[in-house]
C-alpha cells in the first residue's frame, strides 16, 4: 500500500478562516473551593465566508455596520467551573477594529446551547432545567498575524483568557 494522498481542493476558499482556541487562564470573581480555574478549553470557530452569508444578515444599506461584521458557528469542550466536561455550541458575529496591516482589535458575541452542569451543580446556571441552558457570551480580542488573545467574561461568575491560531 502505499501513501494516501489527501487534498484540501474544494474545501478551503479565498476568504475560509478556522480559529482554534484554548484557556490560558481563569479566575472567578469569588472564591469558591469548588471552582475550578483550569478549563482545559478547545474550541473552534469557523468563520462563514462572504459568498456563503444569508442575505438576511446583510444590511440594505452598503455602508451599514452589520455589513462589516464576520459571521460564525463554533463549538468548545471544556471543563466547568465545577470540573464536569461541558460543551458549548453557538453561532455569532465579530466586528473588527483595524490598528495596524498586521493587527486588529475586535468585539464579539456569541449565543449558543451550554450542556454539562449536572447533579448539585445543575442550578449554578439560569434556566438549566433539562440540562441544555441557553447562554451569550461577549468577548473583545486582538488578533496579530495568525495569532489572537481574547478575554471572555462568562456572565456575573468570572473571566477567561483565550490564545488561538486562524487557518486561512
Amino acid at each position: 500500500m502505499g501513501p494516501a494522498v489527501v487534498s484540501a481542493d474544494g474545501v478551503f476558499k479565498p476568504g475560509d478562516e478556522l480559529l482554534l482556541q484554548t484557556s490560558l487562564w481563569t479566575t472567578h470573581y469569588k472564591s469558591d473551593p469548588d471552582h475550578n480555574e483550569h478549563q482545559k478549553m478547545i474550541n473552534l470557530e469557523w468563520y462563514l465566508p462572504t459568498y456563503m452569508e444569508p442575505e438576511w444578515l446583510q444590511a440594505d444599506d452598503p455602508d451599514s455596520w452589520r455589513n462589516d461584521v464576520r459571521w460564525m458557528v463554533g463549538a468548545a469542550n471544556f471543563r466547568n467551573s465545577f470540573s464536569q466536561r461541558s460543551t458549548y455550541v453557538y453561532a455569532g458575529g465579530r466586528y473588527h477594529f483595524p490598528m495596524t496591516e498586521n493587527t486588529r482589535a475586535y468585539v464579539k458575541l456569541t449565543a449558543g446551547l451550554l450542556h454539562g452542569y449536572r447533579g448539585k451543580y445543575r442550578h449554578k446556571i439560569p434556566l438549566n432545567n433539562l440540562g441544555v441552558a441557553p447562554v451569550i457570551l461577549p468577548a473583545v480580542g486582538v488578533e496579530v498575524h495568525d495569532v489572537n488573545l481574547e478575554l471572555v467574561p462568562f456572565g456575573a461568575s468570572g473571566v477567561m483568557a483565550n490564545i488561538g491560531y486562524y487557518f486561512r
